[in-house]
């Protein structure tokens, strides 16, 4: 894999005023909204492991369980930054999207729980290794 490479989605996180992260595809920009599509909220989760004090990083639905609807639109007053994600973040996302669509159209329903519950993290892990294609099987 070229670690030069760009990433040329418009994938992006967007710092709310309320707090909140999300991460999102940015479907338009005007001059006083943005429109996103699959919007996912991100928690920064600490953990112990062996190796002392981790992070992880959870993605949820941030509206959806609530609505059909597939995109949304978010008033330029209710953000502080967006920036670009990652080539990691970008494959990460990508990752949750499939599996939240697969997860879905396997049981047959518009209106989901958490897919994560049926994966361990361990499972999850391996599949997002896969998808980048690393020679190491560690996560840091």
């Amino acid at each position: 894999m070229n670690s030069s490479k760009k990433n040329d989605t418009s994938y992006k996180i967007i710092k709310l005023t309320n707090g909140e992260n999300i991460i999102a595809t940015l479907t338009s920009d005007s001059s006083h909204e943005i429109e996103v599509q699959n919007p996912l909220l991100m928690n920064v989760i600490p953990h112990e492991s062996e190796l002392g004090e981790r992070e992880s990083l959870n993605l949820s639905r941030w509206i959806e369980p609530y609505t059909e609807q597939k995109y949304f639109t978010v008033n330029k007053s209710a953000i502080v930054t967006t920036v670009i994600v990652s080539e990691g973040l970008a494959k990460y996302y990508e990752y949750f999207i499939k599996k939240l669509d697969i997860w879905k159209e396997d049981n047959n329903i518009t209106e989901t729980k958490s897919f994560v519950e049926d994966y361990t993290k361990e499972e999850i892990y391996e599949e997002i290794l896969d998808i980048l294609d690393t020679e190491s099987k560690s996560i840091h």
